[in-house]
């Protein structure tokens, strides 16, 4: 084989294999969601990726979060942040209905601290809905637009964020 042809099929080896590390969670992963929510200005919201590391069974655990400011105007104000902290998840029964309730500690740093939420109900189909006042899920129109899908266990990206 010529030694071009050689180097190149090792390179084209070494390419994919660092490629498809990156789709890998580097751990445990509890959970993975994803969604946009609004900002208090005009043409404006933040994506928002969250991953829970820890295994299926833990109770608790970091987590990694990524927000991204996107500005539907074209603004070159677009930011991203990275956020870890700790969170904890506890069983409720919210109308007869087994689910979790999850609380994030640590957002209080963020560029969009007190945009994000904390205290999340997570319901039977794996959404991510704002905790009410009174320890219900908030399903208003105002709290859905929190809300945050979770992210399949077989997809591209899976467990990064």
């Amino acid at each position: 084989m010529h030694s071009g042809l050689r180097r190149f099929l090792l390179g084209q080896i070494g390419l994919f294999l660092g490629l498809a590390s990156c789709t890998d969670p580097t751990g445990p992963v509890f959970g993975d969601w994803y969604g946009y929510q609004p900002l208090p200005v005009p043409e404006a919201q933040i994506s928002v990726e969250l991953v829970l590391d820890g295994p299926l069974t833990a109770d608790h655990g970091g987590f990694r979060m990524h927000t991204q400011t996107m500005w539907t105007n074209g603004s070159p104000l677009n930011e991203s942040d990275f956020l870890t902290g700790t969170w904890e998840i506890h069983p409720v029964t919210i109308q007869g209905q087994p689910c979790h309730r999850l609380i994030l500690h640590g957002l209080d740093t963020g560029m969009h601290h007190a945009t994000l939420v904390t205290d999340y109900i997570e319901l039977p189909n794996g959404v991510l809905v704002p905790t009410a006042a009174n320890g219900q899920p908030d399903l208003s129109p105002g709290g859905l637009t929190y809300r945050l899908a979770p992210r399949k266990r077989d997809s591209f990206g899976y467990g990064r964020a």
